[in-house]
């Protein structure tokens, strides 16, 4: 009698047992997260800042700077002012002319002695000045190569001495080879007014300064080194 009741005893326990794991909810399987294709993190984007400056234009905006060569509408006389010096009471010999290339320029050097005429010797009176054409005393026309041209005049001077002879032996039409001076020649020697031409690559305005013991007319015409 002990017996069956021990065996219904375990028989509704094991009924219980069945009925409560039959009421329990049975575990969902969740399906594995499938990895995105190598996605970045989702970082927010700051706009680039773009620096205040203008963007560069088709050509260079930078406000020209002048040059000593004159633009193509401008006269010679407009684009190299007049340069006068010296004393118109002095009196003086031309004795030499140089000519020379130096890094940044052409040189060119009129030299001048003591003269016999009457009044002080010293720095003749001079101009040096662009101009479109030249003419010796006769009147005629005197060319001169190059694509512009500059006259030096030098009053109370000349070539020769008052007695006839010569002060200055050089040559009286040079051409220098040099990069800007292209001709040197005498226009004009009478009456004690001597003019020379210069005869140049291209327009360029000179430096003129004086030198002495002895004196002398300094032109330095800008060119290539």
């Amino acid at each position: 009698m002990l017996g069956r009741l021990l065996l219904y005893g375990a028989l509704a326990l094991a009924l219980v047992i069945v009925t409560i794991s039959a009421c329990a909810p049975e575990p969902v399987a969740l399906p594995a997260a499938s990895p995105s294709p190598t996605a970045a993190p989702s970082v927010s984007r700051t706009p680039a800042v773009v620096p205040a400056t203008l963007a560069p234009s088709a050509g260079p905006s930078a406000t020209k700077v002048p040059t000593v060569a004159p633009s193509p509408d401008s006269t010679p006389a407009a684009a190299c002012p007049r340069v006068s010096a010296g004393s118109a009471a002095s009196q003086a010999q031309l004795t030499a002319i140089r000519v020379a290339h130096q890094p940044g320029f052409d040189r060119l050097v009129f030299e001048f002695g003591a003269s016999a005429a009457p009044g002080p010797s010293g720095m003749p009176a001079y101009t040096i000045e662009a101009t479109s054409s030249l003419s010796g005393a006769s009147g005629q026309p005197v060319r001169l190569d190059g694509s512009a041209l500059f006259g030096a005049r030098f009053t109370n001077a000349s070539t020769r001495n008052v007695d006839g002879s010569t002060s200055y032996a050089g040559s009286t039409d040079m051409r220098p080879g040099t990069p800007l001076i292209r001709e040197l020649r005498l226009v004009e020697d009478f009456e004690r007014v001597l003019v020379w031409g210069i005869g140049l690559d291209h327009l360029v305005c000179p430096k003129v300064s004086e030198l002495a013991s002895p004196y002398r007319v300094v032109l330095d015409f800008p060119s290539a080194p």
